[in-house]
């Protein structure tokens, strides 16, 4: 029976990430004209890790989140195309994660604002709509 849970849990989280990836390359298409080969390995080793029954969740999204390149918390310096896969994870999350429905601008105002001078000119350049609508909101609150 624990077996079957572990499988079920592995299958929700394999296929959250697949519907994720899937997101990712149209986004990027849209913004890049193409998909790059970065944009096919967005996020390809946490299928390979939590296809691994040795090794929990947890710990999968935690090898992933230390390693790669596009997620900011850890201490891998960042080139420009790491900060451009970072913008296009954040503005495809919200497509697919019903957990994660902040988009690009809201994830960085809200979760990195250490990071705006270095993430936001990619933003305005690829997602204008997503900065003047939450400035929208702003003016309507006061």
């Amino acid at each position: 029976m624990k077996l079957k849970l572990i499988l079920k849990e592995r299958l929700f989280y394999i296929r959250y990430t697949w519907r994720h990836k899937i997101a990712f390359l149209k986004v990027e298409k849209k913004v890049r004209g193409k998909n790059t080969l970065r944009g096919l390995l967005h996020d390809a080793d946490k299928l390979f890790l939590y296809a691994l029954p040795f090794i929990d969740i947890q710990t999968a999204q935690n090898i992933h989140a230390k390693y790669a390149r596009h997620h900011l918390r850890n201490n891998i310096q960042k080139t420009q195309k790491d900060i451009e896969e970072t913008v296009i994870d954040w503005a495809c999350a919200p497509l697919t994660k019903p957990d994660k429905p902040l988009n690009a601008y809201q994830t960085l105002i809200k979760y990195y604002p250490n990071h705006v001078e270095q993430i936001l000119p990619t933003i305005k350049k690829w997602f204008p709509e997503q900065i003047k609508k939450n400035s929208l909101k702003s003016k309507e609150r006061e």
